[in-house]
Order: structure tokens, then C-alpha cells, then sequence
């Protein structure tokens, strides 16, 4: 389909979600922004984007401008605030980063944004409350990939608990 239609954005968005499922976060972020220069105002691709390139390619504060950009052109998206928010946390700005998060999640409750809230509160040793966050993210969870993250990440809590005696 990509062959066939090489400047469809759906095709091409679709091409970076298979690259990032397949672990190759550098070919997946070109392909978003491939996405961004046909369609410069997609807030959901900017939003990924910003994730890419804060969680995978160490590049915090290039995943910030992004994830303003995507939140000015939709300012209510529960993807671009969770973006913003986690971005804010990656640059060390914890409770900019926590606010943008629990906006995220006032909007819409997704797996993501939940996973990003264990991460902060894991951070500051608050691990029952993070296992907390992951439950709800399991809930929420729609696929393997996710599933396998999350039980990961539960596990190092869970470790990490164990390590310090709570």
C-alpha cells in the first residue's frame, strides 16, 4: 500500500506504527516526519512524535516543541496534552509534567497517559501508586505490545519495591 501510495497519510502513519511495533524508533520517527511535511497541522502525529523522540531517541527537548505544537493546534487532545506533559517531566520539569498529564487523563483516559503517570510516581517512590496507574493502564490496554510493556514495567516496580524493603 505504501508503494502504491506513498503521500497517503493514513498509509504513511500506518508505516510508522509498524516500524515503532518492530522496535525501529529511528525509521519510525523519519516516517512521522515524512507524515508532518505532507500534513504539517497533524497534532496526533506530532504527538507521536514527541513520544518517539523523548522516550526512544533522547531528544527531550526537541519532543517539547513538539508536543506545544501539537497541543496549539489542539489544545484539548488527550494525546498532545499527554505528550506535552511527558515531555515536561523528560526536560525535569516533574509538576509541569504531572499537570499536562492529569489534563491528559481528565480528557480521556488512555493507556499511555497512565503509564506515564506510573513512571513519574515510580520516580518519586511512590510505588503502590504506580502499580495503581499500570492497572488502569492494563485496563485500558488494546494490544500485546502494550500488555508486554506494562508487565514490564510492573515487574521493575515491583523490584524495585522489594529492593528497598517496601
Amino acid at each position: 500500500a505504501a508503494e502504491l501510495s506513498p503521500n497517503h497519510p493514513s498509509i504513511i502513519d500506518t508505516v510508522s506504527k509498524l516500524y515503532e511495533l518492530s522496535g525501529d524508533h529511528v525509521k519510525a520517527a523519519e516516517t512521522l516526519e515524512y507524515l508532518l511535511q505532507i500534513d504539517p497541522v497533524n497534532a496526533e502525529a506530532m504527538a507521536r512524535l514527541s513520544l518517539l523522540l523523548s522516550e526512544k531517541l533522547d531528544q527531550p527537548e526537541r519532543a517539547l516543541l513538539l508536543a506545544q505544537r501539537a497541543r496549539s493546534q489542539q489544545p484539548r487532545s488527550p494525546e498532545a496534552l499527554d505528550a506535552l506533559g511527558w515531555s515536561y517531566y523528560q526536560t525535569g520539569k516533574t509538576a509541569k509534567g504531572e499537570e499536562y498529564l492529569q489534563k491528559s487523563l481528565k480528557r480521556e483516559e488512555t493507556a499511555v497517559a497512565y503509564v506515564h503517570m506510573a513512571q513519574l510516581v515510580t520516580a518519586a517512590g511512590d510505588f503502590e501508586e504506580a502499580l495503581g496507574y499500570l492497572r488502569l493502564a492494563e485496563e485500558l490496554s488494546q494490544d500485546a505490545y502494550s500488555l508486554n510493556r506494562i508487565k514490564g514495567l510492573q515487574d521493575d516496580i515491583r523490584n524495585k519495591q522489594a529492593a528497598i524493603g517496601g
